[in-house]
């Protein structure tokens, strides 16, 4: 009976593994989101948010995220964070961010830009190559189609230190980008005064592995956030899933996600 309940064990990761190999490569999911305020007489700017991509040199994975994003036809698309987590990533981020055209594009640092060693003036150059602004405590004022965007870039709250000051330049015209949400809760925020029109952040992959629609775990950071849209006092904050995994290639019921907001 022993043995028996032992390979009845062995059976269920087993099953459990396939399953969470099978939910992972395939299945990206776009999901859209309607944020409040923008005037009436203005056709809506469409934003997508990348997230927490770890890019691995996987080249069909990588090819459909970048079809996916381009079919959205986005007029502006932001990073949060964890693009990736090896120094010598840096080429095929690059290679895959040209891929996306000639889309305005803000980036900000996560926590593994931070850990792993990354060259961030490298980073940062390398960036700019491909029409894209790494915002590190930044703020930078985007003009689509007659209408003047605030983009606040905060460095990563989890693996380095986010300049609240930085939240007294927000208004309704202002989108946060900062990759671990459980800072929006810091003591520094909460005594600030500032109003945002939304608030991204990655950072958690929506739990990457979920037993019942529960994550097993996320990463510290993260706060009382999992994924999806958050009422805060400041701001409506949105959690992305993002696109990758860290530390074991696998997800199970937290498919990866781009998230696409007209507003």
């Amino acid at each position: 009976m022993m043995r028996w309940g032992w390979g009845a064990a062995g059976l269920v990761v087993l099953m459990g593994w396939g399953l969470a190999l099978w939910g992972q490569a395939p299945r990206l999911e776009v999901t859209r989101h309607s944020v409040a305020g923008r005037p009436l007489e203005a056709a809506p700017i469409r934003v997508l948010q990348l997230s927490d991509l770890h890019l691995r040199p996987e080249p069909d994975w990588n090819a459909a995220v970048s079809k996916a994003v381009r079919d959205t036809d986005p007029d502006l698309i932001v990073l949060t964070g964890d693009m990736i987590d090896r120094p010598e990533a840096l080429p095929e981020l690059i290679a895959f961010l040209a891929g996306l055209g000639q889309v305005p594009k803000f980036a900000v640092l996560g926590n593994w830009e931070h850990w792993s060693g990354v060259d961030l003036l490298a980073l940062k150059s390398g960036l700019a190559q491909v029409q894209t602004t790494l915002l590190v405590n930044e703020m930078h004022v985007v003009h689509i189609r007659g209408r003047a965007l605030r983009m606040v870039g905060l460095d990563d709250g989890t693996a380095s230190q986010p300049d609240a000051d930085l939240l007294g330049l927000t208004d309704g015209n202002t989108v946060v980008l900062q990759h671990s949400p459980g800072w929006f809760l810091s003591p520094e925020t909460q005594r600030a005064r500032w109003k945002a029109a939304l608030c991204l952040s990655g950072h958690t992959h929506g739990g990457q592995l979920t037993l019942g629609g529960r994550p097993i775990w996320t990463p510290r950071g993260s706060g009382p956030f999992v994924a999806g849209f958050y009422a805060l006092d400041a701001c409506p904050l949105y959690v992305s899933r993002g696109v990758g995994t860290s530390v074991i290639p696998v997800r199970l019921g937290a498919r990866a996600e781009l998230a696409v907001f007209e507003w």
